[in-house]
């Protein structure tokens, strides 16, 4: 009995990893995830420098395919990268365009992006006029 109840606890603690037990494998994390409204969130990821190199605002959700939701509307999503990133600190605009892309298992890859001086933000279109989500990608 003793023996399967030693068993039992080391399969439980294999099975999940702490954040301490990752950064003790694999150092800092470069990206963390932030709430910015409750059922929106944030995924920054830095670069080695520690400046942010890349956004990714969407629904915040535990489903396995992220694009089966309602989306975020278009008005949500522009008062939120305004927050992140306000135009003043973008640079000059200097094209968007379309994104036609076919992919499975939802085909949602379609969207628009607007590119700046200093960053790129694209746009996956979802729903009933919504997006998926948005990504937002400073230029090296």
């Amino acid at each position: 009995m003793k023996v399967v109840a030693v068993l039992l606890l080391l399969c439980v603690s294999v099975l999940a990893q702490s954040r301490e037990d990752l950064t003790k494998k694999y150092g800092a994390p470069r990206s963390e995830t932030f709430l910015l409204r409750s059922n929106i969130a944030a995924t920054v990821s830095y670069g080695s420098n520690g400046q942010i190199k890349e956004l990714i605002i969407a629904p915040f959700t535990n489903a396995l395919i992220k694009s089966f939701g309602n989306g975020i509307s278009p008005d949500t999503l522009k008062e939120l990268i305004d927050e992140l990133v306000p135009e003043s600190t973008r640079g000059k605009a200097q094209f968007g365009g379309g994104v036609i892309v076919t992919c499975l298992p939802a085909n949602d890859c379609n969207g628009s992006h607007m590119s700046y001086e200093k960053l790129t933000i694209y746009y996956n279109a979802g729903k009933n006029g919504n997006a998926n989500y948005a990504v937002v990608q400073w230029k090296q």
